[in-house]
């Protein structure tokens, strides 16, 4: 069986530590006996210290929305995977990146990503025009999909998501999906609760895109500990 996680608004608060005692069920479901996978719109080098921080250096990482996945958090990793993306997509995230910069000038850092596009706007009022170019510029040939989130936009190839870095965990792992558990807290988590055999919220925007919806990450994982037990 593999937990797999979102970090950032799951696990912990973004750019904070995870609360101890999470910590200590976090161990304790892997104690029980499932496997423990991060999953989020970082790069998989974000994940690899808060893998460490939990002792699990052969947890299996999956970063940009499912566009990489990579085994143990070492450098060079166990096994690297990364998304091949259609030539028109790469260009068109190319150019797009090209015109935020002339249009936003030291005003957005772009995360270093493999795959994807995620711009962080300097300030709140960068994003509506932001949101305005992107919108203007992506046309359905392009095969783009944008997740806006409360810091950033994601831009990635449609056929990605969080779902298929699931998938690609399957067929890497042998593990069926049927015998997985999502956890996360925003959108861009919920093609991974369709794929998963079992899905678990955390003040999600609609709870109902949930096995089971929690108001705390200490009730979610004790909740997940009950799940493995069944």
């Amino acid at each position: 069986m593999f937990v797999i996680f979102d970090l950032d608004g799951t696990l912990a608060p973004v750019g904070k530590a995870t609360d101890e005692e999470c910590v200590r069920l976090l161990r304790c479901i892997r104690k029980a006996g499932a496997k423990i996978a991060l999953s989020s719109g970082k790069p998989t080098f974000y994940l690899c210290g808060y893998a460490r921080q939990l002792g699990l250096r052969d947890a299996f990482l999956i970063g940009e929305n499912g566009g990489v996945i990579q085994e143990g958090v070492d450098l060079p990793p166990i096994r690297f995977e990364m998304a091949r993306l259609p030539e028109k997509t790469k260009k068109a995230l190319k150019e797009l990146r090209e015109k935020m910069e002339e249009a936003f000038p030291e005003k957005i850092w772009y995360q270093p990503n493999e795959t994807a596009l995620t711009p962080f706007p300097y300030g709140e009022e960068i994003f509506p025009p932001l949101r305005k170019l992107i919108e203007d510029y992506i046309t359905p040939d392009m095969f783009l999909s944008v997740y806006e989130h409360p810091d950033c936009f994601d831009i990635e190839y449609s056929s990605l998501s969080k779902g298929e870095g699931l998938k690609a965990l399957s067929r890497l792992t042998g593990v069926p999906t049927e015998k997985m558990i999502a956890v996360g807290d925003w959108t861009n988590d919920y093609p991974m609760f369709e794929v998963a055999g079992y899905s678990v919220g955390i003040h999600l925007p609609e709870p109902e895109r949930a096995s089971a919806n929690f108001s705390t990450l200490k009730e979610a994982l004790l909740h997940i500990l009950e799940k493995i037990k069944e």
